[in-house]
């Protein structure tokens, strides 16, 4: 896994409120464990990212009353946010993130399937496919 970071990971966690500051640690660690192979990790002030190029695949940021988790796969391929859903009917989701505040909040197991789901050469082809889609519009 590379890193680019335009401020240290410990910096980004650090400007998080306090009580959100170890529930970010937590669930970045979990991605880090699950990301597949290729994918390249980015810090910067206003998210945490893994990227395939410059395309975000998995993202953290921090919003005005909760963290959200961005997980493109999961937008790019609803069946994957059927998934999760199933696995915790109660999950504040978007079409495309989860929002939480702590730990507790999170299906761990199944989000971590989730993002080791979409090997970097798959994902970089639905993108492809999604643009060719929009185009056509």
């Amino acid at each position: 896994m590379s890193t680019t970071s335009e401020i240290p990971f410990d910096d980004f966690i650090a400007a998080l409120p306090t009580e959100r500051q170890q529930p970010a640690t937590q669930v970045w660690q979990l991605v880090r464990q699950a990301v597949p192979a290729g994918y390249t990790e980015h810090i910067g002030p206003k998210y945490l990212e893994f990227r395939a190029g410059a395309q975000m695949y998995v993202g953290l940021a921090n919003q005005k009353s909760h963290l959200s988790l961005h997980l493109v796969p999961m937008y790019l391929m609803p069946a994957l946010q059927e998934q999760l859903a199933a696995a915790a009917p109660m999950l504040k989701m978007g079409k495309g993130c989860v929002n939480f505040n702590k730990m507790e909040e999170l299906p761990l197991d199944a989000l971590a399937g989730l993002i080791a789901a979409t090997p970097l050469a798959d994902y970089v082809a639905k993108l492809q496919v999604g643009r060719g889609a929009s185009r056509k519009k």
